[in-house]
């Protein structure tokens, strides 16, 4: 696992342990940030189930103005400390320990807007519909937004909802990546 592309290009991320965190594999992670784009540069991301922060470290790598990770274990939260560190990041980041939906509604509190939410749960997630309504219910989304899920090609993902609609779904290999858009 390493970092594509910008400032922090070639530096090697140290992955997790065992299997309960599978992070987002380069070619797919690639994929993803050339649909993002030059709308990356000055982006606030959120990367939800941060695992090890490679997507958010990717987003500073390439100019995002700040990266807020969202983890609810300790060893998630060591782990994306870990690779902040290799990469000699000290600042524009942010670690929230909880649970999605409680750092969510944290956010919301905060009036915290985000350019970008990238969401990678695990595998036997089921609750997609609650964590798009959540995210799109209470102002999370700065203009312009993206809301971005990977998740598995068997998975049921909503295909709209309450001021949502999915825009986009991109297959690659058993790793999908749907696109939501605020309707």
């Amino acid at each position: 696992m390493r970092v594509i592309a910008g400032k922090y290009r070639g530096r090697r991320l140290k992955g997790p342990d065992g299997m309960d965190v599978r992070p987002t594999g380069d070619r797919l992670k690639e994929t993803l940030f050339n649909i993002l784009g030059p709308g990356i540069a000055d982006a606030v991301m959120l990367d939800v189930f941060g695992g090890a922060g490679a997507i958010g470290i990717e987003a500073l790598s390439r100019g995002a103005n700040e990266a807020v990770f969202i983890e609810n274990s300790d060893a998630g939260c060591r782990l994306i400390r870990h690779n902040l560190e290799l990469c000699g990041i000290k600042a524009g980041y942010r670690i929230i320990q909880q649970d999605v939906f409680s750092a969510l509604r944290l956010l919301a509190r905060q009036e915290f807007k985000a350019n970008i939410i990238f969401f990678d749960p695990p595998y036997d997630w089921k609750p997609y519909r609650d964590l798009l309504e959540i995210t799109f219910s209470r102002g999370l989304l700065a203009q312009p937004s993206r809301v971005v899920i990977e998740h598995q090609r068997r998975a049921i993902l909503p295909e709209t909802g309450k001021g949502y609609s999915r825009a986009r779904l991109l297959r690659q290999g058993d790793h999908c990546l749907s696109f939501y858009q605020e309707e």
